[in-house]
Parts: C-alpha cells; sequence; structure tokens
C-alpha cells in the first residue's frame, strides 16, 4: 500500500509503536519537472505500508486536498499525479519486483493507471470507485505539465466535457473496475446516478464489478469496545441499556419510558439527506423519539442543525464537528441509526450501526440496499433482515420508515429480535476479500 506522507502521519505511526524506515530516494518526474522524493515504509503483520516523503506537496497544514472546507489545493493534479508515478516505482522497493496487480482507489490514485497504462506495465490494472461524483477534473492546459499525451485527450479516454478527468482516464484503461457495493455498480450505469459518464461505464469501460465494502469488526466490537461505558453482545445486551442511558446523560437529554434514541453521524452535505432528517424534526416530539446528530460540512445545514438543537433542546442534541469516541457511543447508545442518502456508494455507519445492536433507518440505494435488508414489519419482529428501508429521498418517506422502527421498538421481544439479527450480520472484510483475491487471479491467468 502507497500513501502520501501527509503532515503528522510520522508521529502518528510512531505513537502505534512502529517506525517508519529512513527510505530511499526516488527521482520522479512529471512532465519536465522533477520532484525528488524518498519511500518510507513500515510493516504491520503482514502488511508493508509505503509512504511517499515529499514535503514540497503533502507536508502542509489544512486539509488533505485542500486548506480547509470543499477548498482545493492549487497544484493537486501534481500532487496525485506525481503519486502515481511513485506507484510505479515502488513496487520493486517495497515487493522486490513488479506488483502482479496495481490497484488504484478513487480520482487521486487514477494517475497511477494512466501512467501504468500509457508505459505498457506488467501489472493488472484495478480501480475502485468509491464515489463517481468526485473525479479529479482538472483544465486540459495541464495535459502538458503532466506529461500525457494529446492522443489520450479523447471521449473515450481522458477528456471529459473538454477537461481532463484523472478517475475517467483511469476507468478507460484499468483491466477491471470496481465500485464497493454492487447495487452502486449498477446504479452508475444510469443517468440518475452516473455523473455523465453512464454511457462511458457502458460502453468504454473493460469490466465492472461491484464488491460490498467491510469494516474491521475486531476494532468495532461493543464488547470490548473501551469507548462506550459498559460492553455487550447479541446474547447479553444489558451494557446496551446502560451505554443508551449514559448517552443521553452525556448531551442533555431524558429518556422516557418506552422513547427511543435515534442517532445520525455523517457529513453534513446534500448527498447525506440531513435536510430530510431536519424537515422531520418538529415529529420528533408525537414519535417519542430523542435525536442525537454528530457532523460537520456545509455551511448552511450546520446553521440550521444548530438552531434545531436550540429550539428543540428537549428532544435534539447537535454535536458540529467529528469525535471518534463520541460517535462510538452514539452507535452504541442509540436504537436506531438515520441514513437518508440521496446516493451511497456503500456506507459505512450502517455497517457499525448493525455491530452495535443499533438499527439502521435508511434510503435503499446503492450499498445500503444491499447491506440493510427490510423485508416488512411482520418478519423484522420475527428477527429477519436487519433494518428499515424506505424507497423515496422524501420526508415524508423517512418519516414513515422511521414510525414503523418506532412502532417495532415498542414491542420489546420484537425489536430484540431484530437488535440480534442486526448484530449477527457478518460485515467482516471476510467475504468482500474473497471476491478481491478471486478477480486478482482472474486478472492474472
Amino acid at each position: 500500500m502507497l500513501v502520501p506522507l501527509y503532515r503528522g502521519v510520522a508521529e502518528r505511526v510512531r505513537a502505534t509503536g512502529h517506525e517508519l524506515s529512513p527510505g530511499v530516494p526516488l527521482a520522479l518526474t512529471v512532465g519536465a519537472s522533477a520532484y525528488p522524493s524518498t519511500l518510507r515504509s513500515t510493516r504491520i503483520g503482514a502488511v508493508t505500508y509505503g509512504f511517499l516523503d515529499c514535503p514540497a506537496l503533502y507536508d502542509r497544514a489544512g486539509g488533505l486536498y485542500g486548506p480547509g472546507g470543499a477548498s482545493e489545493w492549487f497544484d493537486n493534479h501534481v500532487r496525485f499525479a506525481v503519486l502515481g508515478k511513485a506507484a510505479l516505482a515502488a513496487d520493486v522497493h517495497l515487493l522486490g519486483g513488479p506488483a502482479d496487480v496495481l490497484h488504484a482507489h478513487d480520482w487521486q490514485g487514477a494517475p497511477a493507471v494512466i501512467y501504468g497504462r500509457l508505459a505498457a506495465v506488467s501489472s493488472a490494472l484495478v480501480v475502485t470507485i468509491h464515489n463517481l461524483a468526485y473525479r479529479g477534473i482538472f483544465p486540459k492546459a495541464t495535459m502538458d505539465e503532466l506529461g500525457i499525451p494529446w492522443s489520450a485527450f479523447t471521449p473515450k479516454l481522458v477528456e471529459f466535457w473538454d477537461q481532463l478527468s484523472f478517475l475517467k482516464g483511469a476507468l478507460a484503461m484499468a483491466d477491471a473496475v470496481t465500485t464497493v457495493s454492487p447495487t452502486y455498480a449498477r446504479e452508475i450505469l444510469t443517468p440518475t446516478f452516473g455523473e455523465g459518464l453512464d454511457g462511458f461505464l457502458t460502453y468504454d469501460v473493460k469490466r465492472l464489478v461491484g464488491i460490498v465494502n467491510g469494516i474491521d469488526d475486531s476494532a468495532y466490537d461493543p464488547a470490548t469496545d473501551a469507548a462506550l461505558p459498559a460492553p455487550y453482545a447479541a446474547d447479553a445486551l444489558e451494557g446496551k441499556a446502560t451505554c443508551r442511558a449514559e448517552l443521553a446523560r452525556e448531551v442533555g437529554l431524558t429518556l422516557g419510558n418506552g422513547e427511543v434514541m435515534v442517532g445520525v453521524i455523517a457529513r453534513m452535505t446534500g448527498q447525506k439527506g440531513l435536510d430530510l432528517v431536519a424537515d422531520i424534526v418538529p415529529e420528533l416530539y408525537r414519535l417519542g423519539a430523542r435525536l442525537v446528530v454528530l457532523g460537520a460540512g456545509e455551511p448552511a445545514l450546520e446553521a440550521r442543525f444548530r438552531y434545531l438543537g436550540e429550539m428543540f433542546s428537549n428532544h435534539v442534541a447537535v454535536r458540529i464537528g467529528f469525535d471518534v469516541g463520541f460517535a462510538r457511543r452514539i452507535y452504541g447508545g442509540c436504537d436506531l441509526f438515520l441514513m437518508p442518502s440521496r446516493f451511497e456508494p456503500c456506507g459505512l455507519g450502517q455497517l457499525y450501526a448493525m455491530r452495535y445492536g443499533t438499527i439502521p433507518v435508511v434510503h435503499s440505494v446503492g450499498g445500503l440496499h444491499d447491506t440493510v435488508i427490510d423485508p416488512g414489519n411482520a418478519a423484522l419482529a420475527r428477527g429477519r433482515g436487519t433494518g428499515f428501508a424506505f424507497d423515496r429521498a422524501t420526508p415524508r418517506s423517512l418519516l414513515g420508515a422511521l414510525e414503523r422502527a418506532v412502532a417495532l421498538h415498542r414491542d420489546r421481544t420484537g425489536f430484540t429480535a431484530l437488535r440480534r439479527a442486526a448484530m449477527a450480520r457478518d460485515s467482516s472484510w471476510k467475504a468482500s476479500a474473497a471476491a478481491y483475491l478471486a478477480l486478482y487471479r482472474e486478472l492474472r491467468t
């Protein structure tokens, strides 16, 4: 694995008890420019992790992709082109020889596939789309700066509406393209979800496969999670009630008998459907529900949730920002978890929620459709299925699903059966890893 050595990463690696190697110098060139760099690494278990040390490109205060918020660094095209060139040079130093498979993720990793195809490397080339909305689009004038031949500037390769798209170029040049869920792989072939690339993906990509994401179920385990006030498991749920009571105390909400605690952890963006949650806040009193929201993002949504937290302080608690420990306490202390995303390539929140026995209520798109099974009220009450789903991204549809969930919550036996079924779902990487290995072997035969 190879990633940039961003500011602070070396210290974080050291905090885990590991050290980065002094490194191997790399003479990287992109176009006519040279970018002296050092390839540093550390080994954890059976995995060697590589870090590209180029302070001029990666040692910056602010965000990984921009100074802050939705901003972008002026030279992102160069920063990730250099990373792509490093990926082609790193395999000898990290692996002792050419890689069997070069697997790039999203537009940031895409230049490795573009340069790899142009150099006719022997590795099989794979790209994973985590979110097609982010396509790595830059002015076509950067073609010369990046050393990409103009012969590649065609609608079947890197050209996208008279601009350069890193992701499109990699998708065109890869031996296989994967997405992070089977349903999302089908959805992006339609105009609704294809981000202007649906026809290209249908006709010009060699192979498209959907493999659902997984989670580290040992790191996210309510029986051992030190962030929780009490441990619990599917066959010993007593600690869940303690987590619920402590979360209510922490955020200053009171819970009456039979009332339900609902959680939201998300980037505050239109994609995540947080506006739909805001629209139904006035209905929480009628439902006997308390809402805990953790997230940050678009200023207008942040301001709206701050206002709702003040106006409905008896029923809504809002924390702007992100706190890993607090997020885990939301997973552990809530009864229901809302994910009304307008589109969702996979989503991890619903997987964490099910692992913690917190029942997801989701818009049935992408990976949410593949991982949250809603076979109907009666079946859910018998522990068949893993959550509640709705088909339209509207406040009315979200409210309808939430009403169903609250009604089942009043059936203690039925809700406990559903909770145990959700916790029993295997969301680990085992099946996903096996699918990736099978794909790699096919590409190498």
